[in-house]
């Protein structure tokens, strides 16, 4: 929805319409609303541009990730808000997400170190909590440890944080384990993330994270974390 007390002529000023700006804020609970305020607008005259269709993709991404645990006495109104927003603004439907069964092998199909970490991110990683596997784990881990870092400047690190890099180590030991060398050197980077700062550790863990998961294709089930986050 439109923001309530929002500066139009403030977004205006920014080169986004009330409508680029609604979109770019919109989140699972809102999509409903979006659509019958964007039907609203569209119907009063404003203009679909690219940057509101890229809005709609990520909205259709972020809801499809979070299908399986989104409430289900809400599901279908969502849909049928979500199918209409794709409508509106002529953008192809987003596929549903595929998401491992947590018995076959795992495999990716993309190139490249970060294309991996994000095709294991969407087939590994739950709607909520903890991964079900030590591979879907190691991926959560980097992700969200990177995440905080990099995207949130470690506003909420704390010791659950440390935690979970003092096991990523450890599940880094597993299976088929890191080279000696890799190894030492994901806990020397886990040890400089201790406080939550630095640039260029969170990715060359993420790397690792990949260069192990891709090394130990069969799943290792996961026991319960010692940690929240």
């Amino acid at each position: 929805m439109v923001a309530k007390g929002a500066n139009i002529s403030a977004i205006n000023k920014m080169g986004q319409t009330p409508l680029e700006k609604a979109l770019a804020m919109c989140r699972n609970a809102d999509i409903v609303n979006m659509a019958e305020v964007a039907d609203i607008l569209l119907n009063a005259g404003t203009t679909v541009t690219p940057g509101m269709q890229d809005s709609i993709k990520r909205i259709g991404n972020d809801f499809e990730f979070h299908r399986e645990g989104f409430n289900k006495e809400y599901l279908n109104q969502t849909d049928e808000a979500l199918l209409r927003l794709y409508e509106l603004f002529d953008v192809p439907p987003v596929e549903k997400r595929k998401t491992h069964d947590g018995a076959s092998s795992i495999t990716v199909s993309t190139k490249g170190w970060q294309a991996q970490h994000h095709e294991l991110w969407n087939l590994l990683i739950p709607s909520k909590g903890h991964a079900k596997t030590v591979q879907g784990e190691v991926i959560r881990i980097t992700g969200k440890v990177s995440y905080e870092i990099l995207d949130n400047g470690g506003m909420n690190w704390d010791q659950q944080y440390r935690k979970m890099l003092n096991r990523l180590i450890h599940y880094f030991s597993l299976g088929t384990p890191l080279d000696p060398a890799s190894l030492q050197e994901a806990g020397k980077l886990a040890k400089e993330l201790h406080n939550g700062n630095g640039s260029d550790e969170p990715a060359r863990l993420c790397e690792l994270a990949v260069h192990w998961v891709l090394s130990n294709p069969n799943p290792i089930t996961l026991e319960q974390p010692d940690y929240k986050r």
